[in-house]
C-alpha cells in the first residue's frame, strides 16, 4: 500500500466518523451550540464560560445568550474540527495524486474532484448554520458526504484494480453488476426516506419540553412507514445477490462481502426495530445512520470489483459497456 492509499483510506475513515458525528450532532439538537461560523459565539476557540462571550457581538447577530450551553457547543465543534482534519486529508491526497497524472489520470482528477467537493462541503457547512438548521441543507450536506465517500473509493480502487481480483465468467458478472446496482440505488432511496424521517423528527428534539420521545414516529406520518416497508427491497435484493455469488463456488472475496452485506442489512433493519419500539435510543440513531453509510460504501465497492473483474476467457467484449451502466446509472 502506497503513500497515496494510506491517506486516502485515513480520508475515508474520517468521513464515516464525520457522518457519525454529524448523526450526533442532529438528535442532540446541537446544530445551533456554535450559533456562528467560522466562529462560535463569536469566539476562534469556544469559550469556557459564559462570561468569555462578547454581549456586543450577540447583541449585534441577534443571538439569543439563553441558548448558550456547553456541552451542545462542543458537540458541534468537534463536528467543525473533525470536518477541517478531512479538509487536510483530502489536501493531502490530492497532492500525492500527482504521481499519477501521466501513468492513471483518472486517479488524479478523481482526487482533485474530491477536493473541490470538501471545498464546496465547507461552505455548505456554513450555509447550514446561518440557514438555522434548513432541513433541505442538512440532507444535501449529508448526500455530498456520501458522494465524497464515493469518489474516494473509487480514486484509491483505481490504485490496485489489477491486483486480487475475481475471475468471473462474462454473463455471471454482468447479472451481478446490474443487481449490485439495483441493491445500491435502493439503499440511497433508503437513506434518502430515512433523512426525511429523521427531518420530521427535528421539531420534537428541539422542543424539549414537549411530547415523549416514544410517541415522535407516530407524528410523522405515512413516510415512517414507507421507510419501513422499503427496507424490504434492500434485503431482498442483498440476499439474491448472495445467492447468485454462492452459485460461483468461490473462496473469495465476493462471497465474503456479500455475506456481510446481508449481514448488515438486517443488523440495520433491526436497529430501525429498535428505534420504533424503544423510544429511539439516541446510540441506536448513530448506528443506524452510521451503519448505512457502510452499506453503502460496500456496495459502491463491490460495483467497483465487478466492473473490474478479469473473466476467465481475457478481456470481455461487454466490459466498456459495464462501465457506462454504471455510471449511467448512478448519474440517474
Amino acid at each position: 500500500m502506497d503513500a497515496y492509499q494510506k491517506t486516502a483510506i485515513a480520508t475515508i475513515i474520517a468521513t464515516i466518523i464525520l457522518i457519525s458525528v454529524g448523526s450526533l450532532v442532529r438528535i442532540t439538537g446541537a446544530g445551533l451550540g456554535c450559533p456562528d461560523w467560522p466562529k462560535c459565539w463569536g469566539c476562534w476557540f469556544p469559550p469556557s464560560s459564559i462570561e468569555e462571550v462578547d454581549m456586543a457581538y450577540i447583541q449585534e447577530k441577534g443571538y439569543d445568550i439563553q441558548e448558550f450551553n456547553p456541552i451542545k457547543m462542543w458537540t458541534e465543534y468537534v463536528n467543525r474540527l473533525v470536518g477541517v482534519a478531512i479538509g487536510f486529508l483530502v489536501f493531502l491526497t490530492f497532492l500525492r495524486s500527482v504521481r499519477y497524472l501521466k501513468s492513471q489520470p483518472a486517479i488524479f482528477w478523481y482526487s482533485c474532484l474530491s477536493f473541490a467537493l470538501v471545498g464546496f462541503q465547507g461552505w455548505l457547512g456554513g450555509q447550514v448554520v446561518r440557514s438555522g438548521l434548513q432541513p433541505g441543507i442538512i440532507t444535501l450536506h449529508m448526500a455530498l458526504a456520501v458522494l465524497l465517500l464515493c469518489v474516494l473509493i473509487y480514486a484509491t480502487f483505481k490504485t490496485g484494480q489489477d491486483r486480487n481480483l475475481e475471475n468471473i465468467a462474462p454473463g455471471l458478472c454482468t447479472k451481478l453488476t446490474r443487481l449490485s446496482i439495483l441493491l445500491f440505488v435502493f439503499t440511497c432511496i433508503q437513506m434518502l426516506i430515512g433523512t426525511q424521517v429523521r427531518e420530521g423528527i427535528d421539531p420534537f428534539i428541539k422542543d424539549a419540553g414537549g411530547l415523549p420521545r416514544s410517541e415522535w414516529l407516530g407524528q410523522i406520518g405515512v413516510i415512517d412507514h414507507v421507510h419501513r416497508l422499503s427496507s424490504w427491497l434492500v434485503l431482498i435484493t442483498g440476499i439474491i445477490i448472495y445467492r447468485v455469488i454462492k452459485t460461483t463456488r468461490s473462496a473469495g472475496f465476493l462471497p465474503a462481502v456479500s455475506r456481510w452485506l446481508v449481514a448488515g442489512i438486517v443488523l440495520q433493519i433491526l436497529l430501525g426495530v429498535l428505534l420504533a419500539y424503544a423510544s429511539l435510543p439516541r446510540s441506536a440513531q448513530v448506528l443506524h445512520l452510521t451503519l448505512a453509510t457502510l452499506l453503502l460504501c460496500g456496495e459502491w465497492y463491490l460495483i467497483l470489483v465487478l466492473c473490474h473483474a478479469r473473466h476467465d476467457v481475457g478481456n470481455s467484449e461487454d466490459q466498456p459497456a459495464l462501465r457506462g451502466q454504471v455510471f449511467a446509472s448512478i448519474s440517474h
